[in-house]
């Protein structure tokens, strides 16, 4: 599993290549510093890389939960841009310890999700390593691309769902503690689920919008950054699942710390000047944003800035 921030080691290298490589293409729509790549013709396309010992432990995931979780993570980045999944690349890096039936199970949790989602596996790379692991290439298209850089003074911060809960599910399944008082966090970090339909349904109203990855300081960092915007986190708004307040009890740790540095939730975090009346989707409101630059975290009424501390792969 990735370390946690002790600098802005990513976000810096990001910065970097943002400044590097400005965007030459007029049919680049954008670039670098979003989920995924967009093209003017509607097309989306991102790609995660995903290694043993790093973003993932063989001692607690199956083959299947594997092909199943990163799947899920990639497919999470057209969520988060508004698009339909079309295709997945996948190049596999195979360690000379990984058979063929672990490659079919990895694939069969591959096949698992792109089923669900309609999403065509269609090629990729296959190659000898040291380390096992996988690249995954996804493309998508939607009509509106959701992008990070459209939040204005006067929106809302809001988020799809409870956070926290894999962090919760790694850390249980790492020390092998009890897993039946948790079962909705080791859920959420084996098999999580990309919330396609709802970013589907974010292209009617949400001004911007990011998959919680990284964590929600780290990807709410992100949009201010990315909108040129302050934004605030209300701590009384950030909704406590009832394991994350369990485990933050055990480990005695304040749950709104917690949830602000763990990642791997892939919730989407979006803004918005209003909801509509009918939705199908599970939202809060957990924030809103102002003029201004940073991020800050308001606690009863007082008003911290806080930097990104979630996870950095």
């Amino acid at each position: 599993m990735s370390k946690r921030h002790k600098n802005k080691g990513e976000l810096a290298i990001i910065q970097y290549l943002q400044k590097r490589f400005p965007k030459r293409r007029r049919e680049v729509l954008k670039g670098i510093g979003d989920d995924a790549v967009v093209f003017r013709d509607g097309y989306v396309v991102s790609t995660d890389s995903f290694f043993e010992k790093t973003h993932f432990h063989l001692g607690y995931f199956s083959f299947f939960a594997l092909g199943y979780h990163t799947m899920a993570a990639s497919l999470s980045d057209l969520a988060a841009m508004g698009a339909a999944p079309i295709s997945a690349l996948i190049s596999l890096c195979v360690s000379k310890n990984i058979g063929m039936k672990a490659i079919r199970e990895v694939y069969d949790g591959f096949e698992e999700v792109t089923r669900k989602h309609k999403c065509d596996i269609s090629g990729g790379d296959i190659v000898n390593c040291q380390s096992f692991g996988m690249t995954i290439t996804v493309i998508g298209r939607t009509k509106k691309p959701l992008l990070r850089s459209g939040a204005a003074p006067g929106n809302y911060l809001y988020v799809t769902n409870f956070l926290g809960l894999a962090e919760v599910g790694r850390m249980v399944l790492k020390a092998k503690a009890p897993r039946n008082e948790y079962p909705d966090a080791i859920k959420k970090h084996l098999y999580p689920e990309p919330r396609i339909n709802e970013g589907l349904s974010l292209r009617k109203f949400a001004t911007s919008c990011i998959d919680i990855s990284d964590g929600l300081s780290t990807d709410a960092y992100h949009l201010a950054e990315e909108s040129g915007v302050k934004i605030v986190i209300d701590a009384e708004h950030i909704p406590i699942h009832p394991e994350v307040g369990r485990l933050c009890g055990v480990v005695m740790k304040d749950p709104t710390q917690f949830i602000l540095s763990s990642g791997e939730d892939f919730e989407l975090l979006f803004t918005a000047s209003r909801l509509p009346a009918e939705r199908s989707m599970r939202v809060f409101r957990i924030g809103r944003i102002m003029k201004g630059k940073g991020l800050y975290l308001s606690v009863r009424g007082k008003l911290q800035r806080i930097e990104p501390s979630g996870y950095e792969h």
